[in-house]
């Protein structure tokens, strides 16, 4: 491990691993005291809305008291015969004086007031006075309590509250009929449409049901006169009047409830709150201080980096040039020198060291280099007198037998081998240049002995416009011919050429006699000079070039012939050689 990779292991062990642990420490108990607040602050709403509607109720049921007592209510429900010799519209007007201050002026939200008599022959004036059995069917009950009690009620599409409390004559204290009250539901619940949508979260639900389950209020009137969800009521069965806090379950998703039972009436308020929402001011908190620690913790750690790679700079330029230096590569880059630290001053030396050592290899690498160039020209060069001194005495032969057209056939083909074989004093030259040399001294050897053998070739149409070391496949060619068809009398030569992604690979594959293991081995590890070029000088002058992943191997069985494989790398321009 690098040394400054070290000192960071330090650092984070020492001083970033401490601060997080107390950082989360801190959080932890931040977070316990947000939702301690939280609690609270849910539970005052809770008592602040149950105040406020228990104030509502309460007035309108003053409303009620004040006229049950009234005098023309009185008399209209205790003396019916009295007012049927008065009449329909005088006994609408005496109830109509009553309930017209109170709609004028203390109740605007009262939507009906309705009085019912316990007489069986009272009159109805289709406005406020009606008989009792109307108000049971209203209801749908065939007793009707003998206390008060609110009811939801729904017509026309839209849900009111009403209020109905028994008449009691004063005089004789006996149940004369009924009162009914029916007011906007708004007008009781306001504090929720006030307060709620600042202290309740949107999410959350302040409910009012009574004591059989039944729905009295939700902001979401599609639930109003329905059933509380079974989970809130096995939960609140044991005791209505708990202000505890409770966790539900409630149709996947999790919620904290509060619930309180509201003064002078059977209703009890619950708050529905899901737990994401308490849990999301917590984690908008705690989002705000980790992104700043982590923000910090990372200007800390690079300016950390920073500081130890500037201290250990040294050091790590003197390993990568040891690297360096172990991988062969001994060249350094100079740098004007300046007073430094011991550091610097090993790093000063270590150069110096290098720059001898470089100029005792070049001396010796160039010296062997130039040795080995000059015996490989020697080598190539002794082709052209060789193949020279055959073909002109086989020119000659031919014109001492006057086959005239045959010695100029012979000319036109030296002469295209040789030209193709100077090129210009260049060593590199194109595929198909390469492939014309070759094609030109088997033309030669067609001339002087006859179509003996025959030739294919099989060669990818890509590979002659790319280029390659010159006089390879000739002497393959050669060395096929001459060795591995000798003594047959007829026989065949093939030349594969493939094109990979990665190299040329030539194939000169001949049907001849063959050889053994051994002496393929000496094919490419010695030569001798009476053989000419040869397959060594072949093989010496690619690895030379293009290095030792690239040059000849041979495959061979005895009687049954010999490949020799030329592997060449992909050469698109002469600029990579």
């Amino acid at each position: 491990m690098k040394l400054h990779k070290k000192l960071m292991i330090v650092y984070l062990v020492t001083i970033l691993l401490p601060i997080v642990g107390l950082t989360n420490y801190f959080l932890n108990q931040m977070s316990d005291l947000i939702i301690r607040y939280v609690s609270d602050s849910y539970q005052k709403i809770l008592v602040q809305s149950n105040n406020g509607i228990y104030y509502n109720i309460r007035f309108y049921e003053s409303i009620l008291d004040n006229l049950t007592v009234s005098e023309s209510v009185q008399n209209v429900l205790s003396e019916p015969d009295v007012y049927r010799e008065k009449g329909i519209i005088i006994m609408n007007r005496e109830i109509s004086r009553a309930v017209r201050f109170i709609q004028a002026y203390q109740a605007t939200d009262v939507e009906s007031i309705e009085f019912f008599s316990t007489s069986p022959d009272v009159m109805s004036d289709g406005v406020y006075l009606f008989p009792v059995d109307r108000l049971r069917k209203v209801l749908g009950l065939n007793e009707i309590p003998d206390s008060k009690f609110w009811i939801l009620e729904q017509y026309d599409g839209k849900y009111y509250y009403a209020l109905v409390r028994p008449i009691y004559s004063i005089g004789e204290f006996k149940k004369i009929g009924y009162i009914k009250l029916t007011i906007q539901i708004p007008s009781v619940t306001y504090v929720q449409e006030t307060m709620g949508s600042k202290a309740v979260d949107a999410s959350g639900s302040l409910i009012i049901a009574d004591s059989k389950g039944t729905i009295m209020f939700n902001p979401d009137t599609d639930q109003l006169g329905k059933l509380l969800p079974q989970e809130i009521v096995e939960r609140t069965s044991a005791d209505r009047s708990s202000e505890s806090e409770l966790n539900l379950h409630i149709q996947g998703t999790d919620y904290v409830m509060w619930y309180r039972k509201l003064q002078n009436v059977d209703w009890t308020m619950y708050l529905l709150v899901p737990k994401a929402s308490i849990q999301s001011k917590v984690n908008e908190i705690r989002q705000t201080i980790v992104t700043v620690s982590i923000i910090c913790m990372i200007i800390f750690s690079f300016l950390t980096l920073l500081i130890t790679r500037q201290l250990t700079r040294g050091i790590r330029r003197l390993h990568a040039k040891v690297s360096r230096v172990g991988r062969g590569v001994l060249s350094t880059s100079r740098r004007v020198r300046v007073k430094g630290d011991e550091i610097d001053e090993l790093d000063r030396n270590f150069d110096n060291m290098l720059d001898n050592l470089r100029d005792l290899i070049h001396q010796n690498y160039v010296e062997k280099l130039e040795r080995r160039e000059m015996e490989l020209n020697f080598l190539q060069a002794q082709i052209n007198p060789h193949f020279l001194y055959n073909t002109l005495d086989a020119i000659k032969n031919e014109i001492d037998m006057d086959e005239k057209q045959t010695a100029i056939g012979m000319v036109v083909a030296l002469a295209d081998l040789f030209r193709i074989s100077v090129s210009k004093g260049s060593n590199t030259i194109l595929f198909e240049q390469e492939i014309d040399h070759a094609n030109c001294y088997l033309k030669i050897l067609e001339i002087r002995f006859g179509a003996r053998h025959t030739i294919e070739w099989q060669i990818d149409q890509r590979i002659p416009s790319l280029y390659t070391l010159k006089i390879i496949l000739q002497p393959l060619l050669e060395n096929a011919i001459q060795h591995g068809l000798k003594g047959m009398a007829r026989g065949s030569v093939t030349v594969i050429g493939e094109l990979t992604e990665q190299a040329v690979i030539v194939t000169v594959r001949d049907n001849g006699v063959g050889m053994t293991k051994a002496q393929a081995e000496t094919l490419l590890s010695d030569h001798s000079p009476s053989k000419g070029i040869g397959l060594y000088n072949v093989n010496s002058r690619i690895r030379m070039y293009f290095g030792s992943e690239y040059g000849l191997s041979i495959k061979s069985e005895l009687g049954k012939g010999t490949d020799v494989v030329l592997t060449l790398p992909v050469l698109e321009e002469v600029e990579h050689v």
